[in-house]
């Protein structure tokens, strides 16, 4: 019985083999939790996105964790919409932008990365357990049918990755060496695991830019974007500016409406989020040296700057944002 929505999820998918339904009631209880959150919250007002990164990954994610690995695998897709809401009222935004864009300037993880860590993280405190629940673990990785059976592939790949040893993802768990120093992690090693597997994720995608190389840890990307005691109109015209889609930008309100002129009123090309932070004269200043320097310009606004190199650019940027958007 699940101890959030107690709902028998065991019991009701003994005759089905599907948690569906139980997918369906964390999704319910998650809708309403989200807009207790942030029913006082809009993209000028209430809680700023530092606050509501924190409640989202404290309140619900932590509900929506419990007991993953065993029923969420199949059913992650009913929480895309959910995911895709939480990430527009998060960033501010009024239309939807990439939703992986999205996902690292606010720092919250792909449902399908949450996953995999606290499997990991289960298995890896399994096989540090006593002699039970490692005999559990080694039945399930020679019983290659089981429903289970890719998360051996999941545990192999972290040890893998700790050990320094591409082979050993390929290597079979009971001949792992030192298994038991492997397998126990710390907090620091956690968070060095998930930004890394973020990154594989990201370069394995078609709508990200190619050859595109994220630097700096993720999580102080976006601690540099969005800082901890900031307003909440200042997140939205940071997280705008990354985007740019938002309707203070000609460019974007003319191909979302028809009905306006696209171009700069100051040097008539096309005004969007790289024509303000790279391009415009109205908006010269040392910020956008700052920016020029470290070589971020691209057609890509969002991702060039998401891929410098150090945290002085994403100040420079964060700091533009003021002078670049007014609502």
């Amino acid at each position: 019985i699940c101890v959030y929505c107690k709902d028998k999820a065991v019991v009701s998918t003994q005759s089905t083999g599907s948690f569906k339904a139980h997918a369906k009631a964390k999704l319910k209880q998650c809708w309403f939790a989200w807009h207790q959150i942030t029913q006082n919250s809009n993209r000028f007002h209430g809680l700023n996105g530092s606050s509501l990164r924190l409640l989202f990954k404290t309140i619900i994610l932590t509900k929506l964790m419990y007991a993953a690995p065993v029923w969420m695998d199949r059913n992650i897709n009913v929480f895309k919409d959910f995911y895709a809401r939480v990430l527009l009222k998060m960033s501010g935004a009024t239309h939807y932008a990439s939703k992986q864009l999205l996902s690292v300037a606010l720092y919250v993880p792909p449902l399908s990365i949450s996953y995999r860590m606290i499997t990991v993280k289960f298995l890896a405190k399994a096989l540090t357990s006593d002699h039970f629940m490692q005999g559990l673990i080694l039945q399930l990785e020679e019983a290659k049918s089981h429903r289970f059976h890719h998360h051996i592939d999941m545990i192999l790949k972290f040890l893998a990755w700790k050990a320094g040893s591409s082979n050993l993802a390929r290597s079979k768990i009971k001949l792992i060496s030192s298994l038991e120093e492997l397998a126990t992690y710390t907090k620091e090693e956690v968070n060095q695991y998930e930004d890394h597997i973020w990154k594989c994720h990201l370069s394995q995608l078609d709508s990200i830019p190619e050859g595109l190389n994220i630097t700096l840890n993720i999580s102080n990307i976006s601690n540099t974007l969005l800082l901890r005691h900031s307003y909440r109109a200042t997140d939205t015209k940071v997280i705008s500016l990354l985007h740019g889609h938002d309707l203070c930008f000609p460019a974007f309100k003319a191909r979302v409406t028809q009905s306006c002129d696209p171009n700069c009123y100051h040097c008539s090309t096309a005004d969007d989020n790289t024509h303000r932070v790279f391009c415009c004269p109205l908006y010269n200043c040392s910020f956008r040296d700052i920016l020029l320097q470290d070589g971020t310009a691209g057609e890509t606004t969002g991702w060039s700057i998401l891929s410098c190199d150090d945290q002085e650019t994403l100040t420079a940027f964060r700091s533009l944002a003021q002078i670049a958007i007014i609502y």
